[in-house]
This record gives structure tokens, sequence and C-alpha cells, in this order.
């Protein structure tokens, strides 16, 4: 039996305070994956998700827990100086037209939620050959620390934020 790394603990919970939600059909996980990169030698595990009543025409949100070399390799052989702890990423993806109106709504109401000290990313693709008005938006969400054991009890505080933020952007969706 194997020790588990923070990255499996923390993965544990998040994935637990999830699936329960799937569970109560309050969300729906719509893709889920753990990479193991042996080229770098990281950990990387994403959980996506709408919400139920949002169907095929919802806006989805992505958790991402990564840990790297330096952190892994720390834990494991207790050599490194400070604690071991994951990076944490939420995104959300949604279309949207009015870029000039409805990326700076989507800021604000994020940062209504997840308060002025976050890092709120927006990032528009389309593809220029394309006929459609509509751009994909890949809004994200970055802490700027690590996420430490210690934090569990924040990692799932943070999931009613994200039903919060899915429930709020949910009306600009194709705006």
């Amino acid at each position: 039996m194997f020790d588990p790394t923070v990255f499996d603990n923390l993965k544990t919970v998040l994935e637990g305070a999830i699936y329960d939600l799937d569970l109560d059909g309050t969300i729906v996980i719509t893709d889920r994956h753990d990479f193991v990169d042996l080229a770098h030698f990281s950990r990387t595990y994403h959980i996506t998700f709408r919400l139920q009543e949002s169907e095929e025409t919802g806006v989805l949100c992505t958790v991402t827990l990564q840990t790297k070399l330096e952190q892994i390799a720390g834990e494991l052989l207790q050599q490194n100086p400070t604690k071991p702890g994951c990076m944490l990423t939420i995104t959300f993806y949604m279309p949207i037209q009015q870029i000039e109106t409805t990326c700076p709504l989507v800021e604000d109401t994020l940062l209504g939620i997840w308060g002025a000290n976050r890092l709120i990313r927006q990032t528009l693709r389309r593809d220029y050959k394309s006929k459609t008005e509509a751009y994909d938006n890949e809004i994200t969400i970055e802490f700027g620390r690590l996420i430490h054991e210690e934090n569990v009890t924040d990692l799932q505080a943070m999931v009613p934020y994200m039903l919060k933020s899915l429930q709020q952007l949910q009306p600009f969706y194709g705006m």
C-alpha cells in the first residue's frame, strides 16, 4: 500500500463533492480526465459539469487540479522546505456574440462571487472562416497560490461558488 500524495487526497475530496451534486441531480458531469504525464512527471485532474436544468445548451464548468515534479518530488522525498500543494483552476465555457458588452458583465459577475483578489481571464476563440458571429468564451479563475491539505475545507466550500457562477452566467449564454 502506498501513502497517498496531497494531490490524491485533494482530488478525492473534490471528486466526491462534485459527484455528490451529480447524484442528487443538481449537476450533470459531462467529462473527466485523470492524467499522469511521464514526460514532465506531473499529474492533472479535470472534471467538467453543467447545471442539470441547462440541458445541452448550458455553461460548462471545468475544475482542474494539477501538481508538478517539484511538488511531487519534494513530498515523496521529504526534502522540499515548502509544503507540498496543487494548483487549482476553475474554467467556465460559453458562447457569446456581443463581446464588448458581455465580457465586462461576465467579469463583474464573477468578481462579485469570487472576490476582487481573483484573476479572471477571458479568452475568446472563433474560426476565422466561421459564418457565425459567436465566439467561444473560456473564462478562467486563477487563485495564484498552491492549495494544501489544510485547505480541504476551502476546496469543499468552493463548490457552491461554482454552482452560483454557473447559475449567474447562464443568462449570458449566447448573448
